[in-house]
């Protein structure tokens, strides 16, 4: 695994070279939220394997046709169940039915609001899973997306979403995949290393590592990819590993040890690259806090 640490000062540096040069990428695009740097010191991790794409929707996305996101050459989707404990995605089963029709590996995801009841969310990713048919063998795990703290402190968030997942591992008897970035650290710092880890983070060659991970399953490179089947911009995503990689990791899968916990940084490589698609320069979360109210997944928050 090439990985490389950035200080404090560094990490800020790029953070607003980025933000300058989405100005004059997207300058006629709708605007993302704005995130405030933190001074932290940031891992960086390259993939050291062959690479799968897919792409995460919702409501936002109104009618996909996902065998032209299938032909496109994406192998995975995940859909959006719900904003916390707000009603379900009106477009998940249909969505949820769809991605499975075309061939792709099926993910569904929850945005998990720290100030409201994780077992009551919990319960409704489960409850919506049944509805649309229930999760198959050949599905990936429930993902927690927790990507706000909504002024809630660090700890709490921690114990909540813990709460969260860990229901759902009880319920499905396989743990789900944690959703986030390295804006994120002081949560997933107090005891949520360990899962399958999907990490956002844009504009980057190699995305930045939350505290307690050394590597990445999954990496969120942009939410502005034009991917035929899908109307508007959509978020983009590599998985790293090969089909049967992926294929270990849903629910009847042989599974693969979580990439987590304290890289050995003594002797590493100089960084690589992961090709990006020209023009997707734009903002950068995992180098950010997020304010309350606004989220990765999309311009404004629960998307």
């Amino acid at each position: 695994m090439k990985v490389q640490r950035l200080d404090g000062k560094l990490a800020a540096a790029l953070a607003l070279v980025t933000v300058s040069l989405a100005g004059l990428v997207g300058c006629s695009q709708e605007t993302g939220p704005t995130f405030v740097t933190s001074d932290v010191d940031e891992l960086r991790v390259c993939a050291t394997t062959s690479t799968l794409k897919g792409v995460d929707v919702s409501k936002w996305q109104g009618n996909v046709d996902f065998a032209k996101v299938a032909a496109s050459g994406r192998t995975f989707a995940f859909a959006r169940i719900s904003d916390g404990n707000a009603s379900v995605d009106e477009y998940f089963s249909k969505n949820y039915a769809a991605i499975q029709n075309a061939g792709l590996v099926r993910g569904s995801y929850q945005f998990f609001r720290p100030k409201s009841d994780p077992i009551a969310q919990a319960q409704k990713v489960l409850n919506a899973l049944e509805a649309a048919g229930g999760l198959k063998e050949t599905d990936l795990p429930p993902v927690l997306d927790l990507e706000v703290t909504d002024g809630v402190s660090s700890s709490t968030v921690a114990a909540r979403a813990k709460q969260w997942l860990d229901y759902v591992t009880a319920q499905t008897g396989k743990k789900p995949i944690l959703y986030t970035a390295a804006g994120m650290s002081n949560v997933i710092a107090k005891g949520l290393s360990g899962y399958v880890l999907w990490v956002a983070n844009y504009g980057a060659t190699c995305p930045s590592m939350p505290t307690g991970y050394n590597s990445w399953n999954f990496w969120q490179y942009t939410d502005k990819q034009k991917v035929n089947g899908i109307a508007t911009r959509v978020d983009d995503n590599y998985f790293q590993g090969n089909l049967a990689a992926l294929q270990a990791l849903t629910m009847g899968g042989s599974g693969v040890a979580p990439r987590s916990v304290h890289a050995n940084l003594e002797g590493v490589e100089p960084i690589s690259t992961v090709d990006l698609p020209t023009g997707e320069v734009e903002r950068m979360p995992g180098m950010f806090e997020v304010p309350e109210g606004q989220g990765f997944m999309g311009a404004s928050s629960g998307e």
